[in-house]
């Protein structure tokens, strides 16, 4: 071969090889990376529970009884008053606990129905919730002979002693949740007051009660009164009570008066021994007079 072919064909060699370089050299796209991976779950806190404590129940089996001196300016010394409070006692109760004013007898002090066992029998019944928790309030009379003519212990009771009650304690403010009574001259106290104030008491206890003189027409001025404002009451007296005359004119009257009343005969004397079997008897009574005054209202 001529050389001069020779060189052309080298030379065109060259040219396309250096063609092919600069197609070949063109920069390669770059490409994003992804992520193929799971993602994994963010973790949430979870808002904790507040905790409601629970109630603490009361298993209180036993009352508590107070001793207080209540002010008054109606006599010349402070009345002297057990108050007892009912198991699980609440001072923030909504409407307040129904109260029964318990009176003592002739020459007996305000120990005389603790001794009898009145606030014992009111703890066993509330425990077996026989009875409705109650406050029962048991004043001293110092001077026990006077009537209620020249005596002022009526109305020391009435301005001093229930202003302070229901200022103090969770009471029921109301006359249908308002008991007064009491055995002997005790007895005739809550006649009297229960009959003079039918505003005040709803209920009227008479225990072994001959009445003062001239409480018959006091009784008998009920006769007027609407049915509504007349007292429930309750009398009862031992078959050989020495004053079982006086207690039958005395329920004579109720019953001619038209008030409400129960009358209950025991066996037994004017003596301790027949009020304390029967303070259990007293205490359901009550509790169930509170129920119909209030069914009633």
């Amino acid at each position: 071969m001529p050389r001069t072919a020779t060189t052309l064909i080298s030379l065109l060699t060259c040219l396309f090889l250096v063609s092919c370089a600069a197609v070949n050299s063109s920069p390669i796209p770059t490409v994003a990376a992804t992520d193929t991976s799971t993602p994994h779950p963010t973790s949430t806190p979870v808002p904790q529970a507040t905790r409601t404590p629970t109630p603490l129940v009361c298993t209180a089996t036993q009352g508590s009884i107070l001793n207080v001196d209540i002010p008054t300016q109606k006599l010349n010394r402070p009345i002297n008053t057990n108050i007892y409070l009912p198991p699980c006692y609440d001072p923030k109760k909504e409407g307040g606990y129904p109260w029964l004013i318990m009176l003592h007898g002739q020459a007996a002090t305000n120990a005389q129905w603790l001794e009898l066992g009145l606030t014992n029998a009111a703890d066993d019944l509330i425990t077996s919730k026989e009875i409705r928790p109650l406050v029962i309030v048991m004043p001293f009379e110092v001077t026990w002979t006077p009537g209620p003519r020249e005596s002022q212990f009526d109305e020391a009771l009435m301005e001093d002693v229930l202003p302070y009650i229901e200022e103090n304690y969770a009471v029921c403010k109301e006359r249908t949740c308002r008991a007064i009574g009491g055995l002997s001259r005790g007895g005739n106290w809550a006649v009297h007051l229960g009959f003079v104030s039918p505003e005040v008491f709803g209920i009227v206890g008479a225990h072994s009660t001959p009445l003062f003189y001239g409480e018959l027409w006091n009784i008998q001025a009920a006769a007027g009164l609407p049915p509504e404002s007349i007292p429930l009451v309750l009398v009862d007296a031992g078959d050989k009570d020495a004053e079982k005359e006086k207690v039958q004119e005395f329920v004579t009257a109720l019953k001619d008066a038209g008030v409400p009343y129960q009358f209950f005969e025991f066996e037994g004397r004017h003596e301790p021994s027949y009020w304390s079997a029967h303070v259990a008897d007293y205490l359901r009574w009550y509790a169930q007079a509170f129920t119909r005054l209030q069914s009633e209202k």
